[in-house]
This record gives C-alpha cells, structure tokens and sequence, in this order.
C-alpha cells in the first residue's frame, strides 16, 4: 500500500494543471478476474472534457461498487464475494496524491454485495445481490466501521426463472431530500423502502413492481421531487412521486426502452439525472447504448428523444461529470472508459475522442 501511495503521489504531481480547479479527481471500480487489480484514479479536466493517465489506487478484489463521502475524505467499496470473508472497505482518500490508504474493512454478512451509498455521514448501506438482502453499517469520520450490523432479508420471486428464482438486492439508496431509503430487489419486482428515524433504520414499507420488470438501480431528481427506477429485464423506466408521508411510491409515468422483441437478448444497467434535472439517462447492455429522455416538465412522462452508441460495449455504469457538460461510460466489455459531450439544451450526447483503457471497469465516481 505504501509504494502505491508513492507512486500516485509522483503520478498526480506530474499532471499538468493538478492546482486547476476544473481538474477533479475520479475513482474507477473494475471486476478483477480480467486482469485489473482493484480501484483506480484518474483527473478529469471539466473544461475540456480529457482524461489524465490512469493510476492503480488501491489493490481489491472486485471493487464493483464505490461511495465517496467528500466531507471527510472517505471512500467506501464492495468487495463482490461469497461474503466469508470482508466484503466492505474504507479508504482515506489523499486529495494531492489520489492514493487510498486502508482504513478498515468488515463483512456484512452477506454474499455477492454489489453496491454501496453513505445515508448519512454515520451510516453506509451495501446491497447483497446473491443472498438477497442489504445491510446498514455504522461509521465514524475516521473510516472505521461500528457494530451493531443491521441486516434486512428480502422474500419474494419473480416469473423469469433464471434471473427471479429468489431475492436479489440489486442496489440502495437514500432519498437526498428526506429520511427514506430504498432497495431495488431484482429477484423479487419490489423496492424495498427503509427509513432512518434517530440513527436506527426501520423497515417502512414495499412498492410492488411489475411482474417480471427486475428492478435495478434508482436516480433521484435534483429538485427533489421525482425518483426513477430502472428496470432490468423488461428494459422500462417508472418514475415516481411523494406521498403524504413524503416517501416514493406514488408511480407516475413507465416508459419502455427497447420494443418486447429484444428484451431478452438484452439488460439494461444504470440511470441518472443530468445535474440539471432536465434530462433523464439509462445504459442498455447488448443494444450498448445510452437511452437519452427529456424530464424537463415535470407534469408529464419521460420522454425519449435519442441514443447514442458510439464506442459503447456493455455500459455496466455511466456517470455525469460536475460540470453536467460530459458524460463518462464504463464499458464492462470494452474494457475502457469512453467520454461524451452533452448538449445541456436537447440532451444528446456527441462521442469524443477521448478514452481511457483498463480492463473491466464498472463504476465511477468523481471526488
């Protein structure tokens, strides 16, 4: 860990423009059966939309999941295992060199957790895909987790029976604008709503989904007042709105991706809000494309204006840059991280030339 943190720091002292504040720092989870060793860093350059070389920032088996809690420097990662050994980790992120150094680690005591999000600035929620259920971890501003493990097992299945034989928690997260969470379960087409009441969490209630929709990863709106979820097998997104207790359940709007007959060669992956909350973005694996729809009035249902595909292969995760102006892709099987520049006006998205090659990427987030 050492000679890692001493070669990042030789690595970002030698970019061009480290001090320039439109240079910011991102992190890179990759699967590690491919050649890759763990978590990576690079700086993205928001003015110009170009990547920095890429560095090793620390060694960890399938890190296919990363949370950064800015405040405090820290960054969390799963570990995507079996779960008999740790499977969360924490880091200290060192702003000037790009090194994560080891905090702590920790096993949920779940298996095959595939997505981590901070609640709160105490508490980390991971999602067990394999043994169908999340977990909610104490932490202190230090990095190190704390005991008591909250554990929640999800029941239920689904119709597609390679895929729904048995829950599986697919991701979490925290509603930004008030005190709900909540789990998209694959296996069983429900969201599973969570809520923090004084630093404990209750189960609060389910949204059931269509049968056989699989549902997946969830965005919530910059104005706060819609979440969208995306859908893996039936390749749709629903979006919702708040109820009297101000949780999401109140489904608006189902907007289909791809036409019936390509459903099942096909699996859609990720979805975000531009930072300005016009435009709503998914990743479809297969067709490998970016589905582009207009959210812009609120009264009415996503609607798709576009898509692109351009340098795109198996887009597992995507991310908007801070600046809302570029859009950066993980290409699972393409083995590189490809970027777009984003029409802030129609929403469409322009390839660039500009990539990053490393083997498996999976997740990005920027510092």
């Amino acid at each position: 860990m050492m000679a890692l943190a001493v070669i990042a720091a030789l690595f970002f002292a030698c970019q061009s423009g480290t001090n320039n504040k439109n240079q910011i720092p991102l992190y890179i989870g990759t699967y590690t059966n491919n050649g890759s060793e763990g978590i990576y860093t690079a700086l993205f350059d928001t003015l110009t939309g170009q990547l920095s070389e890429l560095q090793l920032a620390a060694r960890l088996t399938n890190p296919s999941f990363l949370a950064i809690n800015k405040p405090d420097k820290l960054l969390v990662a799963v570990s995507e295992n079996d779960g008999s050994r740790a499977n969360v980790f924490s880091y200290r992120i060192d702003l000037k060199s790009g090194a994560l150094t080891l905090l702590d680690s920790v096993s949920t005591g779940g298996q095959g957790s595939c997505y981590v999000s901070m609640v709160n600035k105490d508490i980390v929620a991971i999602a067990n895909y394999s043994s169908g259920d999340v977990s909610f971890i104490p932490y202190n501003r230090k990095g190190t987790f704390e005991a008591p493990v909250s554990t929640f097992k999800h029941s239920g299945s689904g119709p597609v029976s390679d895929r729904q034989g048995a829950p599986h928690a697919h991701s979490i997260r925290p509603d930004p604008s008030g005190p709900f969470i909540y789990a998209a379960d694959l296996g069983a087409d429900k969201v599973m709503v969570y809520e923090l009441t004084d630093q404990e969490v209750r189960a609060a209630g389910t949204i059931m989904i269509t049968p056989g929709a699989g549902p997946r990863h969830l965005a919530f709106s910059p104005c706060g007042q819609q979440m969208a979820l995306l859908n893996e097998l039936n390749h749709s997104v629903i979006t919702f709105s708040k109820d009297e207790e101000g949780a999401f359940t109140n489904q608006t709007a189902t907007v289909p991706l791809l036409p019936d007959s390509l459903h099942a060669e096909n699996k859609s992956a990720d979805i975000h809000y531009s930072p300005d909350g016009k435009f709503l973005y998914a990743s479809v694996r297969g067709v490998d494309q970016i589905e582009v729809m207009d959210v812009g009035d609120k009264a009415l249902a996503p609607v798709l204006v576009g898509s692109e595909g351009n340098g795109i292969k198996w887009p597992r995760n995507f991310a908007h840059d801070p600046s809302g102006k570029f859009l950066l892709v993980a290409n699972q099987n393409g083995h590189n991280i490809t970027v777009y520049k984003r029409d802030i006006n129609t929403g469409q998205l322009a390839p660039m030339d500009v990539s990053l090659e490393l083997n498996s990427p999976v997740c990005i987030q920027f510092y």
